[in-house]
């Protein structure tokens, strides 16, 4: 089930990375289903008319202009019989004139009869106000509206799929796609689309068949184009340039045209877009797929997020069931094989014949995490059969306790000892793992835990645990250690000092720049022993002083102190350390008062004369003096000692709130409400 929970949390946090995976594969099927001839032609009634930038093209456009050419192209094409024509050039710019001569074209052909044009219109983004806009056809003529159709398509990042949009929302307005407004002008006009009241992006219409009069409806939900072909596979009467066209037209034959849907546009040249069967193939090509699965009901729906968990949870269930039933290494190698094959295959053919994407990738890689895993879990159960007390120990304790631990085993039995516990947190994990590839998180933590156990193990500490972002040693267990609180001082600053150097010595967008933790440092009572269940086992520390380390270490942000330690931890040092007590406090979740001292980094000391002025400050808040105290906080809150700074902004705003209210029985002691 492991390869369940990693592909669901992969794909409900990482989209990204999954999506570039299927799509990557899907991409291959349509590419595959195209060349082996497994695919259906378009609809025989959707041709296209490209424009491309000729000689003849350039001489028309020079001479006649680009509106005039084109009144010159519709109106060819309305005479060789099409039913409709839907423009994929958005003729938004020029002179006046020469839009009212293109609508006066427009407006001839819907009058006359015939054949229906659509205009197309683009929704902008509008970078620098926010939010989007219509870009009309012949904006500059007033009067008649024409039927008009969005030629927004949309494109994922890495892959040549294309997401499509039968009804677009514009400023309120319900407007329908290119290829929807070609298919609604198709239908007799008392048929035609509408929107829906009071359902906005939803449009009906009516169409009669053999079961009577029937109600269809469409909405502004994605699905995938059905690229089944490429544009320029070579099918007789599907594509035509505009020197065919005119030819047609002087012979008079209109059969091949006749009540045709007709996609004009320019030609990859000018308005080329990738899909699987080339890297550029005219725009107007998408529209016309976008038809073609409107008229055969074949748009490509993705499975929801809960039917591809079943599936990744199904998949899972079953690898676990028969690979755990299967003894021998050959049956299991060809059941691994075999069961990818099906998925691939079948995630092929659903695409192929039903129009149905399901996530074969993510499915596969459940698969194979599953043979990992029951890899895994009988490598493991043979390793621990053998080799279980060394592993197991050597995963906790240094070198030097380790030698000592297997010399008597008697050590690692439950028991409660005085230990020393060191605790830290990266700051912004969150972020980070929002913002930066799964595979640099991963290097980042790898970084941060080698520095933290490498510091560590020098000191002869004990490594309890990696919890997430959390890093976890103490000392004084199993083995008695007199000079515990020592140790873990050394390590906590000699880790916050690495950390530092390879801050300030990172690139700009190097993994080093995040490497910014807070430590939390506490002495007093731990239990150790081994905790877990027959399966699993983990030899680690629990008891309220591991709670109290990590109630400390989440204050280190509060106090701007990259070490924050507790009284008893700084009692219990050999020797003294010149620490800035900050807070007295009762954290959550204990009864006991606890002293917070902010040890300071070497060479990155506070002035003698702020730690004075910090502690005189202190003394009048703990006597209850909160007005002066205030004061003189304000007067440390612009030190250059960011735990001076933060520390006294934070005593401050807690002073000027007592002072207007000040707490019953003030002892000195703050209560903190949070972790």
């Amino acid at each position: 089930m492991l390869g369940f929970l990693f592909v669901a949390v992969l794909r409900l946090f990482f989209t990204d990375t999954i999506d570039r995976l299927e799509f990557s594969w899907y991409d291959e099927a349509l590419q595959l289903r195209e060349e082996k001839g497994f695919y259906r032609p378009l609809d025989d009634r959707i041709k296209f008319v490209e424009l491309g930038m000729t000689d003849e093209i350039a001489r028309r456009f020079a001479e006649d202009g680009e509106y005039a050419t084109a009144a010159g192209v519709i109106d060819t094409i309305s005479k060789l019989g099409a039913s409709v024509i839907a423009l994929d050039i958005v003729y938004a710019y020029g002179r006046k004139e020469d839009q009212e001569l293109l609508a006066a074209k427009v407006r001839e052909i819907n009058e006359r009869g015939g054949t229906r044009i659509v205009v197309p219109a683009i929704i902008e983004e509008d970078l620098e106000e926010g939010g989007s806009h219509l870009l009309e056809s012949i904006p500059l003529v007033e009067g008649e509206k024409f039927l008009r159709g969005i030629v927004n398509v949309s494109i994922d990042s890495d892959h040549i799929w294309r997401r499509y949009r039968d009804v677009h929302t514009v400023d309120g307005e319900t407007i329908p796609s290119l290829a929807f407004a070609a298919y609604s002008a198709s239908l007799p006009k008392a048929f035609s689309p509408k929107p829906v009241p009071d359902q906005p992006g939803v449009m009906s219409w009516k169409e009669s068949g053999d079961d009577g009069i029937q109600t269809f409806s469409v909405n502004g939900s994605e699905y995938f184009l059905n690229l089944q072909h490429s544009y320029y596979r070579k099918e007789t009467g599907r594509k035509f340039k505009l020197h065919q066209l005119e030819a047609l037209a002087e012979t008079g034959n209109v059969s091949l045209f006749h009540d045709s849907i007709v996609f004009f546009g320019y030609g990859a040249e000018f308005d080329g877009k990738p899909t699987p069967h080339g890297p550029q193939q005219p725009g107007m090509v998408l529209h016309g797929t976008a038809l073609n699965d409107l008229f055969n009901d074949t748009r490509i729906h993705r499975f929801p997020f809960w039917a591809e968990l079943l599936i990744f949870f199904g998949t899972a269930f079953v690898a676990a069931i028969g690979f755990r039933n299967v003894k021998k290494k050959v049956i299991l190698t060809a059941g691994v094989l075999l069961g990818l094959i099906v998925i691939g295959l079948g995630g092929w053919m659903l695409i192929w014949f039903a129009c149905i994407f399901p996530p074969t990738i993510g499915a596969a890689i459940v698969w194979g995490l599953s043979v990992f895993g029951e890899v895994g879990r009988r490598w493991a159960h043979e390793q621990r059969e053998r080799t279980q007390r060394d592993a197991m120990l050597g995963f906790y304790f240094s070198p030097a306790v380790l030698k000592q631990v297997t010399q008597d085993l008697d050590m690692i039995r439950p028991q409660g000892n005085e230990v020393a516990i060191l605790l830290s947190d990266l700051r912004g994990f969150t972020t980070l793992c929002e913002t930066q590839k799964v595979e640099r998180v991963f290097e980042l933590l790898n970084r941060l835990f080698g520095v933290e156990t490498e510091e560590a193990l020098k000191e002869d500490g004990s490594l309890a645990r990696f919890a997430g972002d959390q890093f976890l040693a103490y000392w004084g267990a199993p083995e008695s250690c007199s000079d515990a609180a020592s140790r873990a001082l050394r390590a906590a600053l000699n880790i916050q000092k690495t950390l530092i150097s390879r801050r300030e010595a990172a690139d700009e967008d190097d993994l080093d720049s995040w490497l910014k933790i807070g430590v939390g440092l506490h002495f007093g009572r731990g239990l150790v022993g081994h905790v877990g269940s027959r399966d699993y086992r983990d030899y680690n520390i629990v008891g309220d002083s591991v709670n109290t380390t990590a109630r400390v270490e989440g204050q280190t942000k509060n106090y701007g102190a990259p070490v924050l330690a507790t009284g008893e931890f700084i009692d219990a040092l050999d020797e003294p350390v010149d620490a800035l007590m900050v807070d007295h406090v009762r954290v959550k979740g204990r009864h006991k008062a606890v002293k917070l001292f902010a040890v300071p980094i070497p060479e990155r000391e506070p002035s003698a004369h702020q730690v004075e002025a910090y502690r005189a400050a202190f003394s009048l808040y703990e006597s209850g003096a909160f007005t002066a105290a205030a004061d003189s906080f304000e007067a440390l809150k612009d030190s250059a000692h960011p735990t001076v700074s933060v520390s006294a902004s934070l005593l401050q705003e807690r002073c000027n709130l007592f002072a207007t209210t000040p707490p019953d029985d003030w002892d000195g002691v703050f209560v903190l409400i949070g972790k």
